[in-house]
């Protein structure tokens, strides 16, 4: 009897024990989420960025600080650009338009970076960019404020030599980057960029961080 018991005893114990062992893992060691799926490269480990100081179009520094509490979108080009800039400012339109319409749009923001800041002044970039949007902005700066920012979001950009007052063009990547709300680089959307695409990757994007919060 006493046998008998004592056997009880240690399968009672047993089953606590596996059932405290599950309940953990399953309180402590969630399973990973699978990878998220989008038109570029989705970042599970936003890349935190270092501060920098650019100059906006209204003439007030643009550092780090402004992209927090928002969703960002950041397109790196220049006013004279005379294809791919405008038609990427135009989907980017046409996306704001589509958030809207989804009721995604309220802390969205959508930014220029000119990498020509010889010929795009604060004033021609606010001309510029409110051709296409009314909430678009757009800055610009010093060589090495610009370097600095481009190297961490990986674009590149490459000004053709020329003399003062020269028309040039300038070779750059065409990827439009999304920074979220904690200033930090969360996804990478590379071309060819159609409005619907990004609207439902940013959809995906936004409901996984969250999910996180």
């Amino acid at each position: 009897m006493l046998r008998l018991k004592t056997l009880w005893l240690v399968l009672v114990a047993a089953v606590a024990l596996g059932a405290g062992l599950w309940l953990g893992q399953r309180w402590f060691y969630q399973s990973p989420q699978p990878p998220l799926e989008i038109a570029g490269i989705y970042l599970p480990q936003p890349k935190e960025l270092d501060d920098f100081t650019l100059a906006g179009q209204d003439g007030q520094p643009v550092t780090r600080a402004d992209f927090k509490g928002h969703w960002s979108f950041l397109y790196f080009g220049y006013t004279y650009c005379p294809d791919i800039c405008p038609l990427t400012l135009v989907e980017l339109n046409k996306l704001d338009q589509l958030l809207s319409q989804q009721g995604l749009n309220q802390d969205t923001a959508y930014w220029l970076i000119s990498v020509d800041p010889e010929r795009d002044t604060p004033a021609r970039l606010g001309e510029y960019v409110r051709y296409f949007n009314k909430k678009f902005q757009a800055a610009t700066g010093a060589p090495q404020e610009l370097e600095k920012l481009a190297k961490q979001l990986s674009v590149l950009y490459t000004i053709a030599p020329h003399q003062v007052g020269e028309s040039y063009t300038v070779d750059h990547s065409s990827t439009v980057l999304l920074i979220d709300p904690d200033a930090r680089l969360h996804a990478i959307f590379t071309p060819p960029h159609q409005p619907a695409t990004l609207a439902a990757d940013f959809a995906h994007i936004r409901q996984r961080y969250e999910d996180k919060q």
